[in-house]
């Protein structure tokens, strides 16, 4: 899944998108990571999806710009249901927990970081 959102990310942002972390040298640009995926258990029963929770920090030297990034694909995603995120299968997508955060070095950029929660089934290609 991590190739699928990061193609996303970077068409609809139209920034590069990193693993975990990015280097000095860009001005803007968006990381990203894996932090869990359980499977989805109700009760008894247990189900072939995942909730992959993926943290997307947003990183520019404007305040303003972090907020446009995550907005732009939180409109996105928001209604999608049984659809795709590039050519992945994803049930439904879920907003979560939000932190920020300003490094000074470098001339200064803003740091969004906030987890999105994909379901999608397991091992889907």
């Amino acid at each position: 899944m991590f190739l699928d959102l990061k193609t996303e990310i970077e068409s609809l942002l139209n920034v590069k998108v990193f693993p975990l972390i990015g280097p000095q040298t860009e001005s803007e640009f968006v990381t990203l990571q894996l932090v869990s995926d359980p499977l989805i258990e109700s009760g008894t029963i247990r189900t072939k999806l995942v909730a992959g929770r993926w943290q997307i920090s947003f990183i520019s030297s404007l305040y303003s710009r972090t907020e446009e990034m995550d907005k732009l694909l939180w409109k996105v995603w928001e209604s999608l249901v049984h659809g795709h995120i590039g050519g992945y299968p994803v049930q439904y997508v879920q907003r979560a927990g939000v932190s920020e955060s300003f490094d000074s070095d470098d001339g200064g950029k803003y740091r969004r970081a906030r987890d999105y929660i994909f379901y999608y089934p397991e091992g889907a290609s």
